[in-house]
């Protein structure tokens, strides 16, 4: 009889060395994850989380089809937001379907999703000829190019080069997918007719 009520208390002891171990696992790989969440290295507000030099992305659409390449000689990203800022960047739009168009500028800077791309310093937009279609050049200071429409917008002065023909003005709005060009304001238009061989 004493034997038998030792062997309970010793089951007894055990159990509740196992059931103390069970809640001291879960309750030091609670802290645990709450110290990781905590605990990640953060970049200071204002400052980037990484860089990259000689960056190169291919932004998809819902398809998963590439919409357009973006290449920059230095990348900054910025995780309070997650905007990217780019030094040289290039944007090359990959839709077959439509011509192909190029922007270069001096800076530039994404938002999150990278919908939203605004080009600074010396842009210049390029839509190659197509066999109805001379070739097409655009120079301002500042454009913001929206992915998803394949829209190029800008306030600023403008000069757009046509074939050999040029027009100038302020404000603008490109859209490559419906093939349209507008010009908001102080329009000059000087218009050379196509060379003809003789």
């Amino acid at each position: 009889m004493r034997r038998r009520n030792w062997d309970q208390l010793a089951a007894g002891v055990s159990l509740l060395l196992l059931v103390a171990l069970a809640a001291g696992t879960w309750y030091l790989a609670l802290q645990s994850a709450r110290n990781d969440a905590r605990g990640r290295p953060r970049a200071p507000a204002g400052e980037p989380d990484y860089f990259l030099d000689e960056a190169v992305f291919t932004r998809i659409n819902v398809h998963g089809d590439p919409v357009y390449r973006i290449s920059a000689e230095h990348l900054l990203h910025y995780p309070e937001d997650g905007t990217s800022v780019y030094r040289a960047p290039v944007l090359v739009s990959v839709d077959p379907a439509q011509p192909r168009v190029t922007v270069r500028a001096d800076q530039g800077r994404s938002n999150a999703d990278g919908s939203q791309t605004v080009l600074t310093g010396n842009v210049v937009l390029v839509r190659a000829p197509t066999a109805e279609e001379p070739r097409m050049t655009i120079h301002t200071e500042k454009v913001t190019i929206y992915s998803d429409t394949q829209l190029a917008q800008s306030d600023q002065a403008v000069r757009i080069e046509r074939g050999t023909s040029v027009l100038t003005g302020v404000g603008m709005e490109f859209d490559n997918a419906a093939r349209s060009l507008k010009v908001d304001s102080q329009v000059k238009y000087t218009w050379q007719p196509p060379q003809t061989s003789r």
